[in-house]
């Protein structure tokens, strides 16, 4: 049987886990939707090249090209995927040493 403390302590845990995949893990495996989100909002709009004349590709349809935004969106899911791969390491020896807690602390 569990003492109360350690009831609490369990309790805690779970719910900080929790509130750790609701406000951060999505941010990584929802990118495709938030990069739709980002674009909609106007975030990095300041990349994307308007041509001026219609002898340009897409200029006499107004359209407009957004690869630099496209690049620094992938660049932004590259860096985030490979810092969540590179401090799993770290995190899983902090785990195995230390426990749940400063683990978790450290993830945050």
């Amino acid at each position: 049987m569990l003492s109360l403390g350690e009831r609490v302590k369990r309790y805690l845990t779970f719910a900080s886990g929790i509130f750790e995949c609701i406000g951060f893990a999505g941010a990584i495996f929802g990118w495709a939707s938030l990069v739709f989100v980002l674009k909609e909002e106007g975030y990095f709009r300041n990349l994307c090249i308007s041509p001026h004349n219609a002898s340009e590709p897409g200029g006499s349809n107004g359209t407009v090209d957004c690869y630099l935004q496209d690049e620094r969106f992938a660049l932004i899911f590259t860096m985030a995927s490979f810092m969540d791969s590179f401090t799993t390491l770290p995190g899983g020896y902090i785990f195995d040493r230390f426990g749940t807690m400063p683990a978790q602390f450290m993830a945050m």
